[in-house]
């Protein structure tokens, strides 16, 4: 699913939960979804660090 499509999944259930208490199946799904957007944001940033080149003055480039 795309990062997209979760953030208005969640959102969709924050405004729900401003007019009206959740159900249980709303509850669960929606921290379903936010344990979604947290996997997806974590695999961001891991692929965002794998890429990350450190330059040192006796190695010049090397991948950490």
């Amino acid at each position: 699913m795309e990062m997209k499509d979760i953030i208005d999944k969640i959102n969709y259930f924050s405004q729900i939960a401003r007019e009206r208490e959740l159900t249980e199946e709303e509850t669960a799904e929606r921290a379903e979804y936010r344990k979604m957007y947290l996997e997806h944001f974590k695999a961001q940033v891991r692929g965002h660090l794998d890429n990350i080149k450190i330059v040192d003055a006796v190695e010049q480039d090397k991948l950490v």
